[in-house]
């Protein structure tokens, strides 16, 4: 028998014997020989490589699968697929939401890949909308009216996320790395002193960050008994009273939620707010004041002296 008989021979035995060990272990017989014929041999060699290194602290019985990884782990880790990458949507829509990338791009292997920017929002329920604003990761941005928004107007895979192109749009819009999308709608529920803007509108502006419940915490360790401490904290972009009041030094603040309840602040009280997009409304943050007494659903503000 030739050299290649010789091989041939091999490849079957192995086959069968893999088959008969498959049944007498009850597993499943397909599978094994689906992945050894359907993906190339150097992906599998690759997760061979990456199980050997699973099984120095997973003894057999309880070793990995999909639901371990996911559930006990919280995460899986694939090369191009960015699980944890997510584009917050904000702005004139029904409550601010995060889209996972992966999501939007299921296919990103594959070439061609690509989804409409108005397909995206459709599928987020927004159909009416006067502009869409992108944000990349490195703070460019693209403001596109909805008139100048067609479908070539495309969201692609990027190596860090998503990114924006569109033939009928100057190549200087197009963006990579986009995790923000902010929403004008046609109304303006909001009010500031008698001017009727909202809340997408005023997210187009300057905002700022507010750092809110800084905390100092400690912990004992278990293992060398040292007690070792830390600052814990959140922060919340919001658009500054200051920056959208008509006076600045306003003496008081009149600030009307969505049930007609009328709030009055002095100046200290209102030091540092800014209004934040929680929920499915508008809340005035005061940084200097706990939660209970920030102001949500604002629907309008009246600066006075």
């Amino acid at each position: 028998m030739s050299r290649v008989g010789w091989v041939l021979a091999l490849i079957a035995a192995l086959v069968v014997g893999g088959v008969a060990v498959a049944v007498a272990t009850e597993a499943r017989v397909a599978a094994p020989l689906r992945s050894a014929f359907h993906y190339p041999w150097s992906l599998l060699a690759k997760e061979a490589e990456t199980m050997n290194e699973c099984v120095e602290c997973h003894s057999p019985e309880v070793f990995h699968n999909c639901d371990a990884c996911h559930d006990d782990h919280g995460s899986a880790e694939l090369s191009n697929l960015p699980f944890n990458n997510l584009i917050v949507l904000v702005g004139d829509v029904e409550g601010p939401r995060y889209i996972p990338v992966n999501e939007i791009l299921p296919y990103r292997d594959q070439p061609g890949t690509h989804v409409t920017l108005s397909g995206v929002l459709a599928d987020q329920g927004i159909a009416e909308f006067e502009s869409v604003t992108l944000v990349s990761r490195d703070r460019g941005f693209v403001t596109i009216d909805r008139a100048n928004l067609t479908d070539e107007a495309l969201l692609m895979p990027h190596v860090d996320g998503v990114r924006f192109a569109a033939e009928n749009l100057h190549v200087s819009t197009w963006l990579k790395g986009i995790w923000r999308i902010i929403v004008v709608g046609a109304d303006k529920p909001l009010t500031i002193d008698g001017y009727r803007t909202s809340i997408g509108r005023l997210l187009l502006g300057p905002t700022r960050s507010v750092t809110l419940e800084q905390t100092d915490v400690m912990l004992v360790s278990e293992t060398d008994g040292e007690i070792r401490k830390a600052k814990t904290a959140s922060r919340v972009e919001g658009i500054g009273l200051s920056d959208i009041v008509g006076d600045p030094g306003f003496d008081t603040l009149l600030v009307r939620d969505g049930s007609g309840a009328e709030h009055t602040l002095t100046a200290a009280e209102a030091r540092g707010g800014v209004l934040a997009q929680m929920g499915q409304g508008v809340t005035l943050v005061l940084p200097n004041r706990g939660r209970t007494a920030w102001i949500g659903d604002v629907v309008e503000i009246v600066s006075e002296e």
